[in-house]
């Protein structure tokens, strides 16, 4: 069954004033005759309906609105806070004819997109090197199912010459190219694996001149562990490194001095901290 757009619209639009963050309660008016409230509780928001709690948590928003298989559904976000993990999509509708249901949030931590497909939806996260993407299917029948894992896999076709395009910004990024990850594969050996769950954490980069530089670090342990590397666009070859916790700075390749001077300076300054 096709969305209804003046029905979405409208929706959309009183999903907008629940999102509002006022530090009051927060009403709409009825969606499918239901009565959908976020609440203040005790420093946290409950989400009410029909006058009945259902959900609790530190914060919930309302991110889109469709109607599918006969059922209004309401797609939201929560969250306990912190930045450890990004808020946790759920589901909220109102079939026709029947009470409202809640499912969800998804148990993940990771950023979670979703995409509308006749009468489902697909949540996924995003494709990041080094984890596998998980996915689920939301239907108005059987609710949130998980689907099976993708694991990842580089681009084949992406090469060394990508680096003009200047297109890498987080360090994980560089694992999607085929032959930047072959490159650092060989490079690393058996500590391959590790050091892209490193470099997939709380990190940067940037280019200076051809050369690409990124650092990345375990989230909340960054003082423990953390990477570094440095992509040279004319030479095309890679260099790391790597602060393993409870360990001292190990280089590849291994030693330093074959590093060009322009990522020994790279290193240096990355390296203060631990001084």
């Amino acid at each position: 069954m096709p969305p209804d757009r003046a029905l979405v619209t409208v929706i959309t639009l009183l999903v907008l004033l629940i999102s509002a963050g006022q530090s009051s309660a927060i009403e709409i008016r009825e969606i499918a005759g239901h009565r959908v409230q976020v609440l203040e509780k005790e420093l946290q928001k409950a989400l009410v309906v029909d006058d009945r709690e259902i959900h609790v948590d530190q914060y919930i928003t309302f991110d889109a609105a469709y109607a599918l298989s006969g059922s209004l559904v309401l797609i939201g976000s929560s969250s306990a806070g912190g930045n450890a993990c990004d808020g946790s999509p759920f589901v909220l509708s109102f079939p026709a004819g029947a009470n409202p249901r809640f499912d969800g949030p998804l148990e993940s931590c990771a950023i979670v997109e979703h995409r509308v497909e006749d009468d489902r939806i697909e949540f996924t996260t995003r494709k990041v090197p080094g984890r596998d993407q998980e996915r689920w299917e939301w239907t108005a029948k059987d609710g949130i199912q998980a689907l099976s894992a993708v694991a990842f896999s580089p681009d084949p076709a992406a090469g060394w010459e990508s680096l003009r395009e200047r297109s890498i910004s987080h360090p994980s990024e560089a694992f999607a190219n085929g032959a930047i990850a072959a490159s650092l594969a060989d490079l690393l050996g058996s500590d391959f694996g590790n050091f892209q769950g490193v470099m997939a954490g709380v990190g940067a980069g940037e280019f200076k001149g051809d050369d690409y530089v990124g650092t990345s670090c375990r989230p909340h342990m960054c003082l423990d562990e953390a990477g570094l590397i440095f992509l040279s666009g004319r030479d095309r070859r890679a260099y790391a490194a790597w602060k393993p916790e409870g360990g001292k700075i190990v280089v590849y390749p291994s030693p330093v001095k074959d590093w060009p001077e322009k990522a020994k300076a790279e290193l240096r300054q990355w390296a203060r901290t631990w001084d």
